[in-house]
């Protein structure tokens, strides 16, 4: 059996996996083994990153691989968004001496492997018939936050998914109350542009928890996500508590929005780096009312289910299944 490498590239961490390719009469496990996660900001670029984890596991570069980065790809160039990374993925590709080597969006990964994900790696937290005839969407926070769908396409013998990556992290984000707009107006002192990725990411988390004690006429402490999610979860510290809050109620409604935009009756995923993390506290706020507070289209939503995906490395699975499933040499080797 051949190995192919895949790897899930943030703005701050990447994974990385070996996936070994199953004879094509087989059943293809599309989980990644001897999974590494590598600090981005140690390395000068993707090569050298690519090389050292290989170097780590001691392995041969494998030939074909598929690379899932937090940015835009388009005309074959890939940019990472909170990095200071672009390539040319055909360079890229002869630089490491590969037959193969896809780039997908991060998000776009994630979608992909929902079909593929097994029952534990989700969580539902609001349950609705889904119309697999449908879109889905899988949207969610990280160190950006990261959007795309999954467009059913069925042939005569067999059901097949699209992808159709977007950024849409990068709308403007929209308060719904006096609160929110308050704290956009706070936002908007330093960035006229207040997008959906400013608020609701590890560095937006902060964001709301500086504006709050703004609002709130306290001093904000110097603290990283980290910090404030986890005194939210733990009700630690009164800021932190309300700021996670509002960072829940705010995805619900921008879920909502994203799933009528879309049609997404076949569900919504929560992923992204944060949502495992914070699993159990999404149930306690009004993510869900926010998510149906649609006015006339509130019962449209009110069908449309909405889970948890808890593997922080299902994009892994993702790019194995888009690598496998796309690439028709494979199924030779």
């Amino acid at each position: 059996m051949s190995q192919l490498l895949v790897a899930d590239i943030g703005g701050t961490n990447a994974r990385f996996g070996l996936v070994e390719l199953n004879a094509a009469n087989a059943q293809q496990n599309y989980s990644a083994q001897n999974q590494k996660t590598l600090k981005c900001a140690n390395y000068a670029d993707i090569a050298s990153m690519i090389k050292a984890y290989c170097s780590e596991v001691n392995v041969s570069l494998p030939t074909y691989a598929c690379l899932a980065i937090a940015g835009p790809i388009e005309n074959g160039f890939a940019q990472m968004t909170n990095l200071k990374w672009k390539f040319s993925i055909e360079e890229l590709r002869v630089q490491l001496g590969m037959h193969a080597l896809d780039v997908i969006n991060d998000f776009a990964a994630l979608a992909y492997a929902t079909p593929f994900l097994p029952a534990n790696d989700i969580k539902p937290l609001y349950e609705a018939k889904s119309n697999l005839d449908s879109a889905i969407v899988v949207l969610g926070p990280g160190t950006g936050f990261g959007m795309a769908a999954l467009i059913p396409n069925r042939t005569t013998t067999q059901r097949g998914w699209g992808i159709l990556p977007t950024e849409g992290g990068h709308c403007s984000f929209a308060p719904t109350n006096e609160k929110e707009a308050a704290i956009r107006a706070y936002l908007a002192q330093t960035d006229d542009h207040v997008s959906i990725e400013d608020i609701l990411s590890g560095r937006g988390l902060v964001s709301l928890y500086r504006a709050l004690a703004h609002l709130a006429g306290v001093q904000a402490e110097d603290l990283t996500p980290a910090d404030v999610s986890t005194r939210g979860v733990a009700n630690q510290d009164a800021l932190c508590h309300d700021a996670l809050t509002t960072f829940c109620n705010i995805l619900g409604s921008v879920a909502g929005d994203k799933a009528l935009s879309l049609g997404a009756k076949g569900g919504v995923y929560l992923g992204g780096g944060i949502t495992p993390k914070i699993a159990d506290f999404i149930p306690q706020t009004d993510f869900v009312k926010r998510f149906k507070h649609k006015g006339p289209m509130s019962s449209y939503v009110s069908d449309i289910s909405v889970s948890m995906v808890l593997n922080d490395t299902a994009a892994l699975v993702g790019a194995a299944a888009w690598l496998i499933n796309t690439t028709p040499t494979l199924r030779t080797l």
